[in-house]
């Protein structure tokens, strides 16, 4: 008697189903940790800025003047941002680094005669806050599930899932978390 090799279409469905049902679970579990793992780099550069402020505090008296270049090359000082992650890489966040009185650039900026800018000397450099943003393609977040974080001098330390909320420096009474 002669048997033939090979397996039958119930076996091959069946095979099919069971990857399907792992690949159900795997990549909505992994995307997940990808934001986490997103969320917990913003927070770690937001708070590596807020140790070197203050540092930079201690030997000035004042956060003016403060410029994160030295630590980053994509820091930007005339509008006080820094896409993270910092490597170059799809850009997931934003940071601003703003004086909280005024909302402008800690770093002394220089117009064309070599005079400081109306703007940068309003500047007090008393306290600071870091915004720190979902990246947006258009209007649309690229992690639409993620947080919005809101770091300052005065000890506020929130986040929020709500768009644009951290914009307006705050993160309002509701859809907010301690971090």
């Amino acid at each position: 008697m002669q048997y033939k090799k090979g397996f039958t279409l119930i076996e091959l469905m069946i095979v099919v189903v069971v990857i399907a049902i792992i690949a159900a679970i795997a990549i909505p579990s992994y995307a997940a940790y990808i934001q986490r793992k997103d969320l917990a780099l913003a927070k770690q550069e937001a708070l590596r800025i807020a140790t070197e402020l203050e540092k930079f505090k201690a030997k000035n008296f004042s956060y003016k003047g403060f410029d994160a270049t030295y630590l980053y090359t994509g820091y930007v000082p005339s509008t006080g941002t820094l896409a993270i992650p910092v490597d170059g890489s799809d850009t997931k966040f934003t940071l601003t680094l703003l004086d909280l009185a005024t909302k402008k650039p800690l770093s002394i900026q220089r117009g064309q005669d070599g005079n400081e800018t109306a703007d940068s000397s309003s500047v007090r450099g008393l306290n600071w806050v870091i915004r720190v943003e979902r990246a947006k393609t258009g209007t649309t977040l690229k992690q639409p599930r993620n947080y919005d974080l809101l770091l300052t001098s005065e000890g506020v330390r929130c986040q929020t899932r709500t768009p644009d909320m951290v914009s307006t420096y705050t993160c309002g009474t509701t859809n907010n978390e301690n971090w």
